[in-house]
C-alpha cells in the first residue's frame, strides 16, 4: 500500500485489539524486542476508537507544531545572535515560525490520514497497533506474536510472512 507510508522498504503491521492496555502492552513488548534488535521500529502508533465513535491517535514519532516552534525558535535566536540583540529577536520569531510550519507540514512513518481512515472500520473500544518495520527477524517475532490476543487488521508484509503471524496470534498462549 504505498499511501500508507512514506518509505517503501518498510513493512506495515497493523494488529486489531478489544482494549487499550493490550495494544499499549503489546507495543512495550516490541520496543522491548526492538532493543534485543529482534525487529527495528521506524514508526509506531495507537488508534483508539472511543463508545462515541470518536477516533484518536497516539503516535510516537511525528513533530507537533509546538515542538516544531520550540526548536526553530531556538535556533533562530542562536543564529541571530551574529545580528546582536535585534537581529536575536528577529531569528528567534522567524526560526519559530518556520520551526512551527515544518512541524505541521512534516509527517514521517505512518500516514496519519491512512491510520485515520484504518480507525473508521473498527468498532467502537476496539484500538489499532501500527508499527513500521524496517527489520524483522521473523522467527522472533513471530514467537513474540504468540502472546497477544489480537488479529492482523493489515499488513504489506509478504503474504507467507503474515500467514505466520495470523497463526501465531490465533495459538495466543
Amino acid at each position: 500500500m504505498s499511501d500508507a507510508t512514506n518509505d517503501s522498504n518498510s513493512t506495515l503491521i497493523a494488529l486489531r485489539f478489544d482494549h487499550s492496555l493490550k495494544a499499549q502492552e503489546c507495543l512495550l513488548a516490541m520496543l522491548r524486542i526492538a532493543g534485543d534488535e529482534t525487529i527495528r521500529i521506524e514508526d509506531a502508533a495507537i488508534i483508539d476508537k472511543d463508545d462515541n465513535g470518536r477516533i484518536r491517535l497516539r503516535q510516537s514519532k511525528d513533530i507537533n507544531p509546538g515542538q516544531g516552534a520550540s526548536a526553530g525558535g531556538l535556533y533562530g535566536s542562536l543564529i541571530g545572535l551574529i545580528g546582536g540583540p535585534i537581529g536575536m529577536f528577529a531569528g528567534g520569531a522567524l526560526g519559530a515560525a518556520a520551526g512551527g510550519l515544518w512541524g505541521k507540514l512534516r509527517d514521517i512513518g505512518i500516514n496519519d490520514d491512512h491510520m485515520k481512515d484504518m480507525g473508521e472500520r473498527i468498532n467502537p473500544g476496539e484500538n489499532l497497533l501500527f508499527l513500521l518495520l524496517e527489520r524483522i527477524n521473523q522467527d522472533a517475532f513471530v514467537r513474540e506474536m504468540r502472546r497477544f490476543d489480537a488479529s492482523l487488521f493489515e499488513s504489506t508484509a509478504p503474504d507467507a510472512l503474515d500467514a505466520r503471524i495470523e497463526e501465531a496470534l490465533a495459538a495466543t498462549i
